[in-house]
């Protein structure tokens, strides 16, 4: 009798001649042999590949020891990108939890998908990633920590269990420790034979910074992070620290650095404990992981402290990114090619080998990447925020307008990433050749904007839609122990992109 590769519980051999299946079309991609018009002829296809999407909120690249951090906060990711592919240059493309993973998990601009500044729920007719996996015949799961992904906000679409721990969870930890073992206890599930789809997101190291003290102590007085000048107490984010977010005994900046690094290192403790399950169980040889952020947090950098998606600086808009699938995807390859959380969509289609729902996707997979097979799938990059901000990147040069306050002209900003990474020398006004282009491509991604919104617009007429005060107390109480529910008055959109020097 021939063994049954369609369940995981089979024998090795067998899992390996399925994963064999698969390498042939994942290698035509890696070398960008199809298009999504090409994908979406052929019909739905399973290959089994197990997908494991981890991320981890408020995450900046640059405080993970693999991407060159002086702390050891992440021994476990660092682990996992020897076995993988880490993206250098990955963005969110907008830096807040509920755009993002709306972005994230259908491919589509804010304006396309119809989440955004004044609409704060993702609308039920677009397919979800999950949505996606569950039409092609997947389980999936989630377990999450952050109010604003709330099922009742549409985030919930396509996932068979949607494990909101807000719920229940009365602490950080507690609910950091239910995602754990909910990831765990699904890695180890044999009697379901169809592969898996599970997204686990850890709030951590969201404000406010709360970690262990067994945690905090491994950094606390290390003498790596300098203390720095002692901060004041204001309202708001800028000028110091947020007097809700105040400790009284640790005032100084290096203190609250030291809470950070502590919570990514309680994060990746959790993640390590789940990516030891899923070597340990049945799906350690046909499962994709993924791991990122939904943006960074700003500590300082432009006076904005502890805080994220006011501004459209690299603090909040730079992300890491891993993709491990050991024996189908290079082990412990850096890719510098610019990438977008929108990319994902399309890369895991590609790799789980399942047909694009439509073609009209604003990312595109990453795999043409991979061993440096194309020099860049991206030649900009485009960004937006709550306070109508728009910036575009194309590698060296980084455009940005803003809309005045007064109904004026927007101010605009240029810096050039490579000489100024921090972006503090304003070029703008003595470089008019130069930003002619730049302002021209996002004066174009800005008209376009406006003819995707009013067809959204639109369609939002046709479903009935939910507020935050609509949300559960639970929800609710979340949301204000991370800070929201108090927001700062919203700008009013610009009606164009003109620029004057700020």
């Amino acid at each position: 009798m021939s063994p049954d590769i369609n369940h995981p519980t089979g024998n090795m051999a067998a899992i390996k001649v399925r994963a064999l299946k698969v390498i042939c079309p994942i290698a035509c991609l890696a070398l960008a042999c199809t298009s999504p018009s090409d994908r979406r002829e052929l019909p739905t296809l399973n290959a089994e590949i197990n997908v494991l999407l981890i991320t981890v909120d408020t995450l900046r690249y640059d405080h993970l020891s693999h991407n060159g951090y002086p702390r050891l906060t992440s021994p476990h990711l660092d682990a996992l990108a020897t076995k993988g592919i880490t993206f250098d240059a990955a963005f969110t493309y907008w830096p807040k939890t509920r755009s993002s993973f709306a972005s994230m998990f259908t491919g589509l601009y804010a304006s396309q998908h119809g989440l955004n500044v004044r609409d704060r729920d993702l609308p039920h007719f677009n397919q979800t990633l999950a949505e996606t996996f569950q039409s092609a015949g997947y389980r999936t799961a989630a377990s999450v920590d952050n109010a604003n992904l709330d099922a009742a906000l549409g985030f919930g679409q396509g996932f068979d269990d949607y494990d909101q721990t807000w719920l229940v969870g009365k602490t950080e930890m507690e609910r950091t420790e239910m995602i754990t073992r909910f990831g765990e206890e699904t890695l180890s599930n044999e009697r379901d034979p169809r592969p898996f789809f599970l997204w686990l997101h850890y709030v951590n190291p969201h404000t406010p910074y709360d970690p262990p003290e067994k945690n905090l102590e491994v950094f606390s007085g290390d003498g790596i992070v300098p203390r720095g000048h002692e901060l004041e107490k204001v309202i708001g984010y800028h000028g110091g620290v947020n007097r809700n977010l105040a400790l009284e005994d640790e005032m100084h900046w290096g203190d609250y650095i030291d809470r950070y690094d502590a919570e990514i290192h309680v994060a990746d403790q959790h993640i390590g404990r789940v990516l030891q399950a899923l070597e340990n169980g049945p799906y350690s040889e046909t499962t994709l992981v993924v791991f990122t952020s939904d943006h960074g947090e700003s500590l300082g950098e432009h006076d904005y402290f502890f805080d994220h998606g006011y501004d459209l600086f690299n603090p909040s808009l730079r992300i890491p990114l891993i993709l491990s699938f050991p024996g189908f995807l290079p082990a412990g390859e850096r890719v510098a090619g610019l990438v977008s959380n929108l990319d994902l969509f399309p890369t895991i289609l590609d790799l789980a080998q399942v047909s694009y729902p439509h073609d009209d996707f604003r990312g595109r997979s990453v795999l043409p990447l991979v061993r440096g097979s194309k020099d860049e799938i991206h030649k900009r990059l485009f960004f937006q925020n709550d306070q109508h901000h728009m910036a575009t990147l194309s590698g060296r040069l980084k455009f940005l307008h803003y809309p005045e306050r007064d109904g004026g002209e927007g101010g605009c900003e240029l810096y050039d990433m490579y000489h100024d990474p921090g972006e503090e020398d304003d070029l703008f006004k003595d470089s008019e050749v130069r930003v002619a282009q730049l302002q021209a491509e996002l004066s174009s991604f800005f008209t376009q904007t406006v003819a995707w919104q009013q067809r959204t617009t639109a369609r939002r007429k046709e479903v009935s839609a939910t507020k935050d005060s609509e949300l559960s107390e639970e929800a609710r109480r979340s949301l204000e122990s991370l800070g929201y529910l108090r927001l700062e008055r919203q700008r009013v959109a610009p009606r164009s992109l003109n620029c004057r020097a700020r």
